[in-house]
């Protein structure tokens, strides 16, 4: 294995380039002490290889991946300090909103009674009925970390500075579960890869819950393997309880946690002392979600409950790198939307039954299950399971598949047979949605030329669908719908059937088309949840 071990090292080494030549760059003229700091580490790369290649035992190996380790975090503090001393603006809009909302706590204000307009409009997110999102929509414990360091340390950007310490905390972590010959993962995989850099640049509240995530996760088949929940068991349930007070995708692992260890401790302890079991380990998770938004339950409840649960019923416009794009990139348009919708709940709960009913083949990958049924949402961004990448180490390095070996099991026939149904309603509602037309057909009256200015736009569009629609128009450039235009003639509802001539106007004073790419007029609507586009230059 020792082979191996130095393999490993020797990935996590060459794991340290990516990107440091970026960060070197943006600091030798600026700050060149850091770059100087950079050309030390890479002084130490080369020590470090020179000694994985020649290493003859696990303990220099072990040594030597520690101090690797300390090299990545020096590397990432360095990339980490203009996001952190406030040189270096928040570029998205969940950092934008998580930074305001952490300084509007750290003055007194409630971040769920406000509201931030100001940001550029090309950023937020856009809602289907034709909104746009300005207010904070998540659990309050990440920007509740975010205001006390922001009162701590006033000429810093305070939650930039939690989602560096998380993500440092991550690294560390697995690092310290791992076993020794597996450790250098643990610095390639959340430090030397370069994918988490730019999401803790812009504080993403899912970064902020990943070394809580990485907690709650960690040996989770023992918990209560005794039928006492324990120590080892209330330090995880209370890390799932945080993880879930800072983002929305620790609701889903919570799922699944619950899921397999039921199934775990049916064989083991019966259904009544399972049952037991599952409320203190639930109880301990709900008390923390409790208690970090007990202000905000007693003082402003509604508010409260509209922000948490605003990521899952908002209804915003179709983005991502999951299936919707067959309907959003490729056919341009759907009547039936709200099917992605309900394909994502039925595919959670086969997804659910698959890993309940298949625990012991299933369990390690309850890592990855979870995030699955992004595939097929609107909402379908590739961060959603990216920013999970760690916990699929947590789970190899610290569960086996004896885990497993003695989960209880359904006495079921044809198992594979029922596993597979379990999905084909999630299959026939993604197929009604991809299948389905999209209700509008557009004539464009005005002349769209590439390269030329777009003052207004004049469409003639005709209701193919049996619904009424309410349409919002957008002219996308890219995959995204960035920002509505002004509808300053036309109907505002268009009943089924009918034809109505519209005059559309951009959002800035003019609207330059470019040179090169398409253009696409899309519009969108809420109740039912529809697209349909037209290109307007190739």
């Amino acid at each position: 294995m020792l082979w191996l071990h130095r393999g490993l090292s020797v990935a996590a080494v060459m794991g340290l380039v990516v990107g440091t030549r970026a960060f070197w760059q943006a600091n030798a003229m600026s700050r060149p002490w850091l770059a100087l700091v950079l050309t030390g580490a890479y002084l130490v790369m080369l020590i470090a290889a020179v000694v994985a290649l020649c290493a003859s035992r696990h303990r220099v190996l072990a040594r030597l991946d520690a101090g690797v380790l300390v090299t990545a975090i020096v590397i990432k503090l360095v990339a980490a300090w203009p996001g952190v001393s406030g040189a270096k603006a928040l570029t998205v809009d969940e950092g934008i909103l998580m930074d305001a909302a952490s300084r509007a706590l750290a003055k007194g204000n409630n971040p769920y009674t406000s509201a931030w307009p100001g940001i550029d409009p090309a950023l937020p997110t856009q809602l289907m009925d034709g909104r746009t999102v300005f207010d904070f929509g998540y659990p309050p414990l990440g920007v509740e970390i975010g205001a006390v360091f922001q009162r701590l340390f006033p000429s810093m950007t305070g939650i930039v500075l939690v989602a560096w310490l998380a993500v440092f905390a991550t690294a560390v972590f697995v690092f310290t579960v791992a076993p020794g010959p597996l450790r250098p993962i643990a610095t390639l995989g959340v430090l030397g890869l370069g994918t988490f850099t730019g999401y803790a640049d812009n504080a993403y509240p899912s970064v902020v819950a990943l070394p809580f995530l990485c907690l709650a996760l960690w040996g989770w088949p023992r918990i209560g393997r005794t039928g006492r929940l324990g120590w080892h068991g209330l330090v995880r349930a209370v890390a799932l309880g945080v993880a879930c007070s800072i983002h929305q995708l620790g609701w889903f692992l919570a799922l699944f946690l619950v899921v397999g260890l039921v199934v775990l401790r049916l064989g083991e302890l019966g259904l009544a002392r399972t049952f037991g079991l599952m409320l203190r380990y639930g109880g301990a998770a709900l008390a923390v979600f409790v208690l970090s938004s007990l202000p905000f339950i007693v003082t402003t409840p509604h508010a409260w409950l509209t922000g948490v649960f605003e990521p899952l019923l908002q209804h915003a416009v179709p983005h991502g790198q999951g299936l919707m794009g067959i309907t959003h990139y490729i056919i341009g348009g759907s009547a039936a939307l709200d099917w992605y919708g309900h394909a994502t709940i039925a595919l959670l709960l086969a997804l659910l039954a698959a890993f309940g009913l298949h625990l012991r083949t299933l369990g390690p990958a309850i890592a990855v299950l979870p995030w699955m049924i992004f595939m097929v949402s609107t909402r379908s961004q590739d961060g959603y399971w990216l920013l999970t990448m760690p916990l699929w180490l947590v789970a190899l390095v610290t569960t086996t598949r004896a885990d497993f070996a003695g989960a209880w099991r359904v006495p079921l026939p044809r198992r594979e047979a029922v596993t597979a149904a379990l999905f084909v309603p999630a299959a026939a509602m993604f197929v009604v949605a991809v299948a389905t037309p999209q209700p509008l057909e557009f004539t464009v009256r005005t002349p769209v030329a590439a390269g030329k200015n777009l003052p207004e736009l004049t469409v003639e569009v005709t209701n193919r669908s049996d619904e009424p629609v309410r349409p919002n128009f957008s002219v996308a450039t890219g995959a995204t719908i960035a920002s509505f235009w002004t509808v300053e003639a036309g109907p505002e509802t268009l009943a089924a059937g009918a034809t109505g001539t519209y005059t559309l106007v951009p959002p800035t004073k003019t609207f330059k088309i470019p040179a090169e790419g398409r253009t696409i007029l899309r519009a969108v609507s809420d109740a039912p949840q529809t697209l349909s586009s037209i290109r307007l230059t190739n």
